[in-house]
């Protein structure tokens, strides 16, 4: 009797599974291509884009195609940024990365901003706010922030996620949504007073290839920094288990970085461990799982009465995350080893204008609000492209 259901079932199971496959391959490349229709009066030429048309290339990259993979770049470009003692240097001595009870809020804060930059967009009241606060924030450091390291900066964010796709992905990025990263970048970077920042990717590369020849070199800061940064990415793991996830996190940063940051070579294994698990993932997304339909929902709506957001999830501290039953519970009759949701962790939500360090958020106020106005202003003409120069500060 099995052996007669066997032999009938057996050619559905197979013809439904080769449908599937075959289904995935179809579907797979198809929201490239419908981009690609879209923009084609770009594709000869992508440096003709507007910073608006980069701007919806790259939301269908970050939140349809590579969600994980331009986070989880992002994230390590921020590692990769402390091999440059200039900076750590400022970061060690304002002690917001090196104190324990402040480099979740800060980590936490910059995820923030940065999303709302990404994907509510530098236009937008939310995206403009955030922009404003960033610009204040740099503003507070004066000269100590100089021109060449933010761009240093700006690129990692513009490279690192790129190389990240291009290594690990099931696809590489095409030109098209190369460019738009650089597009929508360099103009974030006119709005917060850049100069000088490079026309092409070709160029870009070259500027950071010259720029981090002479000063990516080790300095104890960025080590401080590196061990503060890694100390919080395991700060959730059990005890004998973050030495290993350290030695796993070091395959993550590019062997002529380690040493800059005072980080050990890891062994060969378990370089070539991550290497094959990043290799499995990219087989069974290209060849297995369908595409997303539609866009990730990251973000939250304002509530309607406040104006304050909340977000959906964390990495590292509950920050702007509401609190519910369940961790209610877990707060007050169960214990919890893991922070939660709280009025501590400004449970009610954020206004874009208050990220940041909290004795800022009242000071900051006023001149964030002006800024955010000043660049709602700039952008309707045109913004740098139409300006022909740099975001000036305000206040």
């Amino acid at each position: 009797m099995w052996n007669l259901v066997q032999q009938q079932c057996s050619p559905w199971i197979v013809l439904s599974l080769g449908a599937y496959l075959l289904l995935v391959q179809l579907l797979r490349t198809r929201n490239l291509r419908n981009l690609h229709e879209k923009h084609a009066q770009y594709i000869p030429n992508p440096y003709s884009m507007d910073y608006k048309t980069a701007h919806e290339i790259l939301k269908n990259t970050l939140l349809r195609e590579f969600p994980f993979m331009h986070g989880f770049g992002t994230q390590w470009a921020l590692v990769k940024s402390y091999g440059i003692a200039s900076g750590t240097k400022l970061l060690v001595q304002t002690r917001r990365l090196t104190t324990p009870s402040k480099v979740g809020k800060r980590s936490e804060d910059t995820g923030v901003l940065l999303g709302e930059v990404l994907i509510s967009g530098i236009d937008s009241p939310r995206g403009r706010e955030a922009l404003a606060k960033m610009n204040w924030i740099h503003r507070q450091y004066g000269a100590r922030i100089g021109n060449d390291e933010m761009i240093h900066t700006l690129v990692l964010f513009v490279l690192e996620p790129q190389r990240w796709v291009d290594c690990y992905e099931w696809r590489t990025l095409s030109e098209l949504e190369r460019v738009a990263y650089f597009v929508y970048w360099r103009e974030i970077g006119s709005r917060m007073g850049m100069r000088g920042i490079p026309e092409t990717l070709e160029d870009l590369r070259c500027w950071a290839h010259s720029f981090e020849k002479t000063h990516m070199v080790y300095a104890e800061s960025n080590r401080l920094c590196t061990v503060a940064t890694m100390d919080l990415f395991v700060r959730g793991l059990p005890g004998f288990m973050q030495d290993f996830a350290k030695t796993v996190m070091a395959c993550f940063l590019e062997p002529h970085v380690r040493p800059t940051l005072g980080v050990k070579e890891p062994p060969p294994a378990f370089v070539a461990g991550v290497e094959w698990l990043f290799w499995v993932r990219r087989m069974v997304i290209r060849w297995l799982l369908l595409p997303r339909f539609h866009d990730m929902s990251i973000l939250s709506s304002p509530d309607q009465d406040t104006g304050r957001i909340n977000r959906k999830a964390y990495l590292f501290e509950p920050w702007y995350v509401p609190e519910d039953t369940w961790s209610t519970v877990r707060k007050k009759l169960l214990g919890s080893s893991r922070p939660l949701p709280g009025p501590e962790y400004m449970s009610e939500g954020y206004l874009p204008r208050e990220l940041g360090p909290t004795e800022y958020k009242e000071r900051s106020k006023e001149p964030v609000e002006r800024e955010a106005e000043e660049m709602r202003q700039y952008a309707l003409k045109g913004g740098a492209s139409g300006m022909g120069c740099p975001f000036s500060f305000g206040g």
